[in-house]
């Protein structure tokens, strides 16, 4: 065990005990104060289970992310079957399209969603001109647009999870199934799927924890009884009612610690079981069918069905930002660049804000994510699987509690809040799992005997990383930086917390338009400027590099 890995253990660790654990504890400790009193105990939470209004937002929350898991589970798994096995053409452009929601803000859906599904949206207004219908319907405010929404936005993860467990699965295990005699849907249950619940898991779990985390969507469509938007009201909006103020405090602490719950349950329902076999082994692409032509029909018929609804986001939001108003007609008839003139010109403090601040977090994350994830493949130091732990465990974390814990811990005894610096720190400490896991499974797929060969014929670890490693590094780190960007670029649960006057970047610029009651149009031309960024972005990962991709959301990433 050499000095140097010592040492970048070391200092890995001091970053995470100041920008992870410090904060994360001082929220927990916040939790226990109690208003008036200046004294510490356990009032706060003994309040927040007796009330009924909290137990209600808590078990309508429980709900909510049993229905959206379920929702994303029923259209995932058909998807990601056919990504995974069936071979066909322009499928890079139909994964590009239905991965779009991963990187996309869950309010720009809602937006979107409320003008076309709306009760006077486009949908309904159609039907009325058509005389289908005589009042309109309610396709979107409620329980079941709130769904339909949250599922559409977390799908990706599904898909992406199955995809990986799809691959992976040795073709001998299904190829015997069949020989027994088993149909395609009997061998898909009782072979395909159990295999593949590893997978599955890595997904399910972040899809199951996203509604303990939005607070917006909720809001958008006028509900408010769920956690995390009690929580942010109640910190946001009375911050001079030091009670309510605890109180939000506390339900951010019950989401985080639901969240890390079921984070660490999952992981142990996997680790007791085994999902290995004695087999052959299997290919990159795993098993490819070439379906028949009905079947071929069937699948390009359902991703069509998913990619139209996905793209429903960026063709209203493009509606929109191109109109000046969109009031009672199903399609604008008065156009204008006017919108985005504004952005451009009067507000582009928004735009290079965006950047700036997740360029510096991306800049955070390379100088920590490449040594992390070395440390973890490469070297046996102690304590570098719970250093992994940690980090993916941020995963789990709501954005709110990153958000809440930055401003209690750095505003008056280590007054970081009151720099913009505070702004790519947060960004850095929230999506920090997105890059570590694309370096750490190109790390995997990097055979050690090439650093080895280097390191004996007299290089040293520092020149091996420059000259062997990092080239044969680059496509999964290029990937992780793109994923890590887009992802730092769309963030606002934590941020709306952090920013300052001068400090607004787009997704703020957006809810901020869309609070105030401005018109539509501009936000929604920062939400249509968004998409063509991170679509771009995002077409490029799905190009370059799929199996990374599936690879690093796999269960062995967990």
């Amino acid at each position: 065990m050499s000095r140097g890995n010592i040492f970048l253990s070391t200092l890995l660790w001091l970053v995470i005990a100041f920008l992870v654990i410090y904060p994360l504890s001082i929220l927990v400790l916040e939790s226990f104060k109690i208003a008036k009193t200046g004294g510490w105990g356990i009032n706060n939470y003994l309040e927040f289970f007796q009330d009924t209004y909290y137990l209600k937002t808590f078990g309508n929350t429980l709900f909510l992310s049993v229905l959206v898991l379920l929702t994303s589970t029923l259209f995932g798994v058909p998807l990601a079957y056919i990504l995974a096995r069936y071979r066909l053409r322009g499928k890079t452009i139909f994964t590009a399209l239905i991965l779009l929601p991963i990187v996309l803000p869950a309010y720009a859906g809602a937006f979107a969603f409320v003008i076309f599904f709306g009760k006077y949206g486009t949908l309904n207004l159609l039907l009325l001109e058509a005389g289908l219908i005589q009042t309109p319907i309610n396709f979107i405010f409620g329980l079941h647009g709130l769904v339909f929404i949250q599922a559409l936005h977390m799908l990706p993860f599904i898909v992406l999870s199955l995809s990986a467990g799809f691959t992976n699965i040795d073709p001998s295990f299904e190829e015997a199934a069949e020989v027994e005699g088993a149909g395609d849907f009997w061998r898909f249950l009782t072979v395909t799927l159990p295999l593949c619940t590893p997978s599955y898991l890595a997904g399910a779990v972040i899809v199951f924890l996203w509604p303990f985390t939005d607070w917006l969507t909720p809001l958008i469509l006028g509900m408010v009884d769920y956690l995390p938007s009690i929580a942010y009201i109640n910190i946001a909006y009375h911050f001079t009612d030091m009670h309510r103020k605890y109180m939000g405090i506390v339900a951010v602490v019950v989401s985080s610690v639901v969240c890390i719950s079921l984070f660490l349950l999952s992981r142990w329902w996997v680790e007791k079981k085994k999902y290995t076999g004695l087999s052959k082994g299997t290919t990159l692409e795993g098993r490819v069918i070439e379906p028949g032509a009905l079947m071929k029909l069937g699948a390009y018929s359902y991703m069509f069905f998913i990619t139209i609804i996905v793209v429903l986001i960026p063709a209203v939001l493009g509606l929109a930002a191109f109109s000046r108003r969109w009031v009672f007609e199903p399609f604008p008839t008065y156009w204008t660049l006017d919108n985005f003139r504004m952005i451009f010109l009067e507000t582009p403090a928004l735009i290079y804000n965006s950047f700036l601040f997740s360029g510096v977090a991306l800049l955070f994350g390379i100088a920590f994510g490449l040594p992390a994830a070395y440390l973890i493949v490469r070297t046996q130091v102690r304590g570098k699987d719970a250093l992994d732990f940690v980090i993916t465990l941020m995963l789990a974390f709501p954005g709110i509690a990153v958000g809440v814990s930055y401003l209690l811990a750095f505003w008056k005894d280590i007054p970081l809040a009151t720099h913009w610096i505070i702004m790519p720190l947060s960004l850095f400490a929230r999506r920090l799992p997105y890059f570590l896991r694309m370096a750490h499974s190109s790390y995997l797929q990097l055979d050690v005997s090439l650093e080895e060969a280097s390191e004996v014929s007299g290089a040293g670890k520092l020149r091996t990383f420059i000259n062997i490693s990092l080239p044969l590094l680059l496509k999964g780190v290029f990937i992780g930086v793109v994923m890590f960007f887009i992802m730092a670029f769309q963030e606002i649960t934590t941020a709306i917390f952090l920013y300052r006057g001068g400090w607004e970047t787009l997704p703020i610029g957006i809810y901020l338009n869309w609070h105030r009651g401005m018109e539509f149009g501009i936000a929604a031309s920062m939400a249509f400027l968004m998409v063509v960024i991170t679509f771009i972005l995002l077409l490029i990962i799905s190009r370059i590099g799929g199996g990374i991709l599936k690879a690093a959301w796999g269960p062995g990433s967990r």
